[in-house]
């Protein structure tokens, strides 16, 4: 019997960009790498909706979005991804 090659993944953090807190971390195959700041839809715990959450890789990437997130830099793409998202989303049906 072959043996099976197991898949390199890392961990990567994802942050909520309404409220700026780490929400769930996924593995991510080491060949299937995305953008810098890639975005995914997840359910924020401490905001209690879906919306898009930034994908961080890195320490030096962590620093960079807390530093954005600060400025203010994604409180326009946080009402869009709200919008968006709609009565469809977890935690946003009395949105509608």
């Amino acid at each position: 019997m072959a043996k099976m090659k197991r898949k390199q993944t890392e961990g990567h953090e994802f942050y909520c960009m309404k409220c700026g807190h780490q929400t769930i971390p996924l593995a991510r195959k080491l060949n299937h790498a995305k953008e810098k700041f890639h975005r995914k839809k997840l359910y924020c715990p401490w905001c209690k909706m879906t919306l898009n959450c930034v994908e961080i890789r890195n320490y030096t990437e962590k620093l960079e979005f807390l530093e954005m997130f600060e400025r203010g830099d994604f409180k326009d793409e946080v009402e869009e991804s709200i919008r968006a998202c709609g009565a469809s989303c977890v935690g946003q049906e009395h949105l509608g």
